[in-house]
């Protein structure tokens, strides 16, 4: 049976509407103050007492986030193009993405469909969260989508948050990987790709691209799940594109 919920508690709450607080900041003050809530319990509650944050008090938490993760055929965007891509919504079970095919790969095009694919994709969301996309995803895509004349969101018009980043400052691993992080928490799913696949995707075998793809699918559901664990340790605060 649910505890009823105190006096105190909904004092922490009714912060909502008079301050900048997210839902999420308010979940660890109830937290700290020795409740046991959860995160969900709390937005529950915030719903059912109708409590609604003016836009003047719009935060983080409360726009829409997307995973995001890219494969490619090498790391210089000048040189490379991308394989595939996929996008999560948070707590949305289907994963959007688009691969390369084989004639693309082979034509003067090449990745030009997917990059516009995916920068619409990405024009949904609001926060867009990646693992190491700071050095990588986010500047490749850039740069693809420059060469292709595809429009980009221009600086500031998307946040962007990279949990290496976070993984690095807030964990001690042994390595500040995806698959280090994932395997501490007991994630499943990060697999390493084998050379001989990432050989035969680069000139158009539908098999090995497929497995990448694949790959790549995996990589953002375990992202979303890497995030729900660190959320409590990491503030909400994102950057521009």
């Amino acid at each position: 049976m649910a505890t009823r919920w105190t006096e105190n508690e909904i004092m922490i709450l009714q912060q909502y509407e008079r301050t900048a607080k997210s839902a999420f900041t308010l979940y660890q003050e109830i937290r700290i103050a020795g409740y046991n809530r959860t995160y969900k319990a709390v937005t529950r509650k915030l719903e059912s007492l109708g409590l609604r944050k003016p836009y003047r008090y719009t935060t983080g938490h409360e726009k829409t986030i997307g995973y995001l993760d890219i494969e490619s055929t090498g790391f210089s965007a000048n040189i490379d193009v991308m394989l595939s891509w996929c996008l999560k919504g948070r707590g949305v079970k289907e994963v959007a993405g688009a691969k390369i095919t084989r004639e693309e790969l082979m034509s003067e095009k090449q990745d030009a469909r997917i990059t516009e694919l995916l920068v619409e994709e990405m024009n949904k969301y609001d926060v867009i969260f990646t693992y190491y996309g700071t050095r990588f995803d986010i500047p490749f895509i850039r740069t693809r989508a420059l060469y292709h004349g595809t429009y980009f969101p221009l600086y500031r018009q998307k946040a962007h948050k990279d949990l290496y980043y976070v993984v690095r400052s807030k964990l001690k691993l042994h390595r500040s990987s995806l698959q280090a992080a994932t395997e501490f928490f007991g994630i499943a799913g990060k697999t390493r790709v084998k050379p001989d696949m990432w050989r035969k995707a680069r000139y158009g075998d539908e098999k090995a691209m497929k497995y990448v793809y694949d790959h790549n699918v995996a990589d953002v559901v375990i992202l979303e799940k890497l995030h729900r664990k660190l959320e409590e340790h990491a503030p909400p605060l994102v950057r521009p594109l």
